[in-house]
């Protein structure tokens, strides 16, 4: 069975959370605001009632947030449930994903039987897509659904509407995953296509952005023709009580979204700023939360791994996403001092002489 892993895994044996700086997932480091926390310790007591099966007060927080029809939304127990969801409702034949990408695309349309193709893209060209080449192979190929990402993980490129637009019209289903969007801004997304394209979806997680990965929570916006059958397809409680209760009080917290923005526009000119000193590092300039770097051998990349791992820091290794290899590791984009930290380590080893043995 193939491996499918993930950032993020700061368990021990026996499952028990160790002290890790963990750089292999890429969540705000903000951590959790005070309107979420206030929002989980002032319902905690209410966990003895079913959540709203149809996540009401949550949606309109959504819609109003985004600017969105409340009937275009379904909301979900993180982003990741919808791509289960999704081709478990409407199995389409033959999946395209671009790649590399989140490995759950693949997981869960491998799940429902679908056939996966992959459409590659290369750091030689900065992992943009040719989409003339793209739009060749979706009508050659007979492509049901086509799934990519804006900003897309690991690589964190961006996609530009004009050009999804030219996929529109020969596809049956097309599907951006925006988890990230939040981080850049409303006006690099593509969601408002939705209400002029049906065949487009638009998936977004909350987990990442408000750092409540461990209550999972997203939405999806689509036509309502397709959110009705997604709804019919879905655990009724899939959003549970306090996920839905912290995603209102998210939304409406302008000073920390505010404050996110802030940080994030500094701790990336910082973070490329510091790489553009290294000799043997080609990094992709980030345009979110965390940066995609290639070593130039897979041994000096497994060296930064473990020697990382020694200080108690987790990098995320790269070798498992379709499209790469072992010479590229993702790093999360946190506070400056932890950022401070890790350039630190990696400015030292690349000067070390084990390194140099490569």
């Amino acid at each position: 069975m193939k491996n499918f892993e993930h950032g993020g895994n700061v368990y021990n044996a026996e499952g028990l959370a160790e002290n890790w700086l963990d750089l292999s997932a890429n969540i705000n480091p903000l951590g959790l605001s005070e309107a979420v926390k206030s929002a989980i310790v002032n319902n905690i007591d209410s966990i003895i009632h079913y959540p709203d099966p149809e996540a009401k007060e949550l949606k309109s927080a959504i819609a109003a947030r985004y600017k969105i029809n409340v009937d275009s939304i379904i909301t979900l127990n993180g982003a990741a449930e919808f791509f289960y969801l999704f081709f478990n409702t409407f199995r389409p034949k033959r999946v395209l994903i671009i790649v590399p990408s989140f490995s759950e695309y693949e997981r869960s349309a491998i799940a429902a039987g679908c056939e996966v193709k992959y459409f590659f893209t290369d750091a030689e060209n900065n992992f943009n897509i040719d989409f003339d080449k793209l739009i060749k192979i979706v009508k050659a190929e007979n492509i049901d659904c086509l799934v990519l990402a804006s900003p897309n993980n690991p690589t964190g490129n961006i996609i530009d509407a004009k050009n999804i637009l030219q996929i529109l019209n020969i596809i049956k289903f097309t599907m951006v995953d925006e988890s990230f969007i939040d981080f850049l801004g409303d006006d690099f997304s593509i969601r408002q296509l939705v209400k002029q394209h049906k065949n487009l979806i638009v998936v977004q997680s909350l987990t990442k952005f408000f750092a409540i990965p461990g209550l999972r929570l997203g939405f999806a916006v689509a036509d309502e023709s397709i959110i009705n059958r997604l709804e019919l397809g879905k655990d009724v409680w899939n959003v549970n009580y306090l996920a839905q209760k912290a995603g209102v009080a998210a939304l409406n917290d302008k000073v920390y979204i505010n404050k996110t923005h802030e940080w994030i526009f500094a701790e990336k000119k910082y973070i490329v700023e510091r790489l553009k000193k290294f000799y043997n590092v080609k990094f992709f300039n980030p345009t979110v939360n965390f940066v995609l770097i290639q070593f130039a051998t897979e041994e000096i990349a497994s060296l930064i791994l473990n020697a990382f791992k020694v200080q108690k820091i987790l990098l995320r290794n790269c070798a498992n996403f379709v499209g790469l290899d072992g010479r590229y590791i993702r790093m999360a984009i946190r506070s400056r001092e932890e950022n401070c930290r890790a350039i630190d380590l990696l400015e030292k080893l690349e000067k070390g002489s084990e390194y140099h043995k490569f």
